[in-house]
């Protein structure tokens, strides 16, 4: 069930503060060469949802990969664990730092975003929500030739399509969705992407985010007793990608079955697990439940 709260924007500016070089040895030789750099500033902004009056989001991590590098390619950003109100800096019309890093220019092919909690505080009665967070990195497969000068990618996380309100509507996940991807170099477009099929394809593939509810309750054990049935819900399971997903029941008593929602009984009192898989034909998603079976009118 999908809820509209907000959007946000994380514009990250690859921003040439004072254009330089940095020295680099060459081992080989032993004659030093030098790499053209900019200064690289990651700033976020956002807009309003009716729903809250503070959205704080966490982001802990950003960093860029180079292209045709093995994994010492990476290049992290120098930043400490930030959480900004994103309706404030809306409201005060404001952008965030999230953190700054000398990059080398030259093509990148990856780019990380890493967001580790989400909070909100409803309009209507001033309670903190947490979200639920189960796949909460952004990973963004494009090139980006970044050239001397000002570069600015915007990544534009459309919540419209990232956040779910589940559980009789007292919870929330946050999933994020990129709804635009954007290059300037200077003041010109290198690049522009709001077609959601094209922009799939940039993200790497997330694992479904699983919920299930198991005669009415979601994560407690359940307790029935043998010949009882046990209708186990997943539909409310979600694939970030919209991808088409398959669902497979283990019932822990040797039998199995599929489909979104299953009803199960147990023929024999016991301690049973209920494993549910969800695939989306790339990854796999698993989630337990805990079954009490006692013996009818025992």
């Amino acid at each position: 069930m999908k809820k509209k709260i907000f959007v946000i924007c994380a514009i990250i500016t690859l921003f040439s503060l004072t254009s330089g070089c940095i020295q680099i040895q060459d081992e080989g030789d032993g004659v030093e060469t030098e790499a053209k750099i900019s200064f690289t500033e990651f700033r976020v902004a956002d807009m309003p949802t009716d729903d809250f009056i503070h959205v704080n989001v966490t982001f802990s991590e950003i960093k860029l990969h180079k292209s045709s590098d093995n994994d010492s390619g990476w290049v992290n950003v120098s930043m400490n664990q930030t959480t900004v109100d994103l309706i404030y800096l809306h409201i005060n019309n404001l952008t965030e730092q999230l953190g700054i890093a000398e990059v080398e220019i030259g093509n990148y092919t990856k780019l990380w975003i890493v967001i580790d909690n989400v909070t909100g505080v409803l309009k209507a009665t001033n309670e903190t929500i947490n979200f639920d967070v189960p796949s909460g990195i952004l990973k963004i497969q494009q090139l980006f030739r970044l050239q001397e000068g000002n570069n600015t990618i915007t990544v534009d996380i459309d919540l419209n399509n990232s956040i779910l309100k589940y559980g009789g509507g007292e919870k929330y996940k946050l999933l994020p969705v990129i709804s635009r991807l954007e290059h300037h170099h200077e003041n010109k477009l290198q690049f522009r992407e709001q077609n959601k099929s094209k922009i799939k394809n940039m993200v790497e593939n997330r694992a479904p985010a699983i919920d299930v509810v198991a005669n009415g309750s979601r994560g407690k054990p359940i307790k029935v007793t043998t010949g009882e049935n046990i209708t186990f819900n997943a539909s409310g399971t979600y694939d970030v990608e919209g991808d088409n997903v398959s669902y497979y029941w283990d019932f822990g008593d040797d039998t199995n079955g599929t489909g979104a929602i299953v009803i199960h009984s147990y023929a024999e009192a016991g301690s049973y697990w209920v494993e549910l898989t969800v695939s989306d034909g790339e990854l796999e998603s698993t989630e337990l439940t805990h079954v009490t079976v006692k013996q009818q009118g025992g």
